[in-house]
């Protein structure tokens, strides 16, 4: 192959631009504006599994101006709030997004991110939205002609599914019962899982083995608290606390992720507290806990429910594609 050529054909990058066409559609129907936040900033996501890629170097974050680090961002989440606080309320944004580490079948290290907020939508709104998006994009005649038996999306509680295919619900599982059932179902674990896992890394695991590849269109929601870093806190019907938090997934693969979101910004300083401890017990960088996000939710984040949805693994499934590298011009050895 001539290393100028791009990796994904040229019928599936016009595909590509009928999928960005028909998203645009669904929100400029419903009042959306779409906007552009910066990929570079001084604020970053704060997760114990998610790194944000570096430009300087490939271990330090880029230092820009003076002694101020930068990071290109692994979503437009921080920005984008900061719009609702500022007084928009229905907004969308298609930009690329970039994460440290992340190659394969499944990721490219840049991505193309859909991401979209609305002030004043509730835990169902959220999901609703999510599920008529999928539904409009599986409706397009170019793509009904790929996919002639385009799935309906269901929901389901994460613990419902999870006790369908684990055996349990992960409520009644320590830590010593899911080491005990991993050796058992030959679930490989990191070493680092023995000496400071949790019931929620485990329960993850769990999740990501044994339940995702069996969820062919299935939005699960009513995550196990403590799982989603941004998300506001609840209860379920029979009174558990959960995590606002929603997923779906097609053809066994992540392709978004949601929640109602927390505007609480006392909590929102105890919880990047807390995941900065465990990333440096994980030898991992330590970032900044305050953030121009947390200034935001001071001055009045208003109650909304928001989504980000990963543009090439949707096309990825709509083409029936083996890699990401059937979907993107691009490749990170491409580039």
């Amino acid at each position: 192959m001539k290393n100028f050529l791009p990796t994904a054909s040229i019928e599936n990058i016009r595909y590509r631009s009928e999928l960005l066409r028909t998203i645009r559609e669904f929100f400029i129907c419903r009042n959306f504006i779409e906007v552009q936040t910066p990929a570079l900033s001084a604020d970053t996501l704060v997760d114990r599994y998610v790194e944000p890629i570096c430009v300087k170097d490939d271990s330090l974050p880029v230092n820009y101006h003076g002694n101020q680090n930068y990071y290109l961002q692994t979503s437009p989440e921080f920005a984008m709030k900061r719009l609702l606080a500022a007084g928009l309320n229905a907004i969308y944004q298609i930009c690329p997004a970039f994460r440290r580490g992340d190659r394969g079948k499944l990721h490219n290290i840049e991505f193309t991110m859909l991401e979209w907020y609305r002030a004043g939508d509730n835990y169902e709104m959220g999901m609703n939205i999510l599920a008529e998006l999928i539904q409009s994009v599986f409706d397009n005649p170019v793509f009904k002609c790929i996919r002639e038996n385009c799935p309906t999306i269901s929901f389901v509680q994460f613990d419902e599914i999870f006790c369908q295919y684990v055996g349990q619900s992960f409520r009644s599982l320590s830590i010593a019962d899911f080491r005990e059932l991993a050796d058992l179902r030959g679930i490989n674990y990191p070493e680092s899982y023995i000496h400071n896992g949790n019931e929620s890394a485990w329960t993850d695991l769990f999740f990501s083995e044994l339940v995702q590849p069996e969820l062919e269109s299935v939005i699960v929601y009513d995550y196990p608290e403590g799982q989603s870093q941004l998300a506001r806190c609840g209860m379920d019907s029979k009174g558990n606390k959960i995590s606002e938090r929603f997923e779906l997934f097609l053809g066994g693969i992540e392709i978004a992720n949601g929640y109602h979101e927390l505007t609480d910004s006392t909590e929102l300083r105890r919880r990047l507290r807390q995941v900065t401890a465990i990333r440096v017990e994980d030898g991992g960088l330590q970032f900044p806990v305050e953030s121009r996000l947390l200034q935001a939710m001071e001055s009045g984040l208003p109650p909304a429910s928001g989504t980000a949805l990963g543009i090439d693994r949707l096309l990825l499934y709509i083409l029936n594609a083996n890699s990401l590298n059937d979907v993107i011009a691009f490749p990170i050895e491409y580039c």
